[in-house]
């Protein structure tokens, strides 16, 4: 569950409509940024967390995490931060973010897509299994349910976008794998 908010408040800040399309310098930057940034998202997640309504709903977390920042007077310490690294603002960079994690997990999506579509028939099949209890199938949903959220999200992604992630997928690949660990 920690990898899951530190990924959704480092990655996803807010909640907004995606900005301009990626240009693959937007995404150098990001890749450079990210391991800069990285330690101090973590040190201060239990201070943001403790303003996110929900903290276990990729959405609501996309939408409150900017005032969250706000609220736990971080706002201003991280907006510095992202200026010395080329953005204009918090939300500049939340921007950047969100549209490069969305873009590189639609190609992963893409390249992956039988396994996909195999495991989302076995969750609908979960759902309709007479033989699963009620509270066990709530359950599962539950579970799965951050995971759709950014399935639907990573869809949104425009076809400049991805363009852009296409030749930084493989690294992209490798930070997003290393901060599961």
């Amino acid at each position: 569950m920690k990898y899951l908010l530190t990924f959704a408040v480092s990655v996803l800040m807010s909640f907004q409509v995606m900005a301009a399309d990626l240009k693959s310098k937007d995404v150098t930057q990001w890749m450079t940024s990210m391991p800069i940034l990285k330690p101090w998202l973590e040190q201060h997640e239990s201070e943001l967390t403790a303003n996110i309504s929900e903290p276990n709903n990729p959405e609501v977390v996309f939408k409150e995490s900017v005032p969250a920042l706000k609220k736990a007077g971080l706002y201003d310490e991280l907006n510095g931060k992202v200026k010395k690294l080329g953005y204009d603002n918090v939300e500049q960079w939340t921007n950047a973010t969100q549209q490069v994690t969305f873009a590189w997990m639609a190609l992963e999506m893409e390249d992956n897509k039988t396994q996909i579509e195999e495991a989302k028939a076995q969750f609908e099949a979960m759902k309709v299994n007479p033989d699963i209890p009620a509270a066990q199938k709530a359950i599962m949903e539950q579970m799965m349910a951050p995971a759709l959220v950014m399935v639907e999200l990573a869809n949104q992604s425009s076809d400049a976008d991805k363009k852009a992630v296409k030749p930084h997928q493989g690294k992209l690949r490798t930070y997003f794998e290393a901060e599961q660990k």
